[in-house]
């Protein structure tokens, strides 16, 4: 990464010095060509990252006696249904928030 640094900053002082416009398009030619080929490393990347978080909670779902194995998965429905899973969740925990409104703050002594 430091020699395509220095490799443009290169370019660029010969530009301006020399003042040729053939170096400058071959400085943004450089830059062009590092952009198109660090975006799919970029990208393969969060892929990867995104697909071990799903890995791991789709394990904590699994391991977890009340969540609901309907979860599992979740990312590749659409998005009507994750929507409709949603507002299930929200109706439970506002539902679950009323039965027991004293309970928040307490500690086990």
């Amino acid at each position: 990464m430091l020699a395509i640094a220095v490799l443009l900053v290169a370019f660029a002082l010969a530009a301006w010095i020399a003042d040729d416009d053939r170096l400058e398009w071959a400085a943004a030619l450089l830059l062009a060509s590092v952009t198109v080929v660090l975006l799919p490393i970029l990208q393969a990347t969060q892929n990867r990252d995104g697909a071990a978080l799903h890995a791991k909670l789709d394990e904590l779902i699994k391991v977890d006696a009340a969540a609901r194995d309907a979860l599992i998965g979740l990312e590749s429905r659409s998005e009507e249904e994750i929507e409709l899973l949603r507002s299930e969740e929200e109706q439970l925990a506002g539902r679950d928030n009323r039965a027991t409104p004293g309970e928040m703050g307490q500690s086990a002594d």
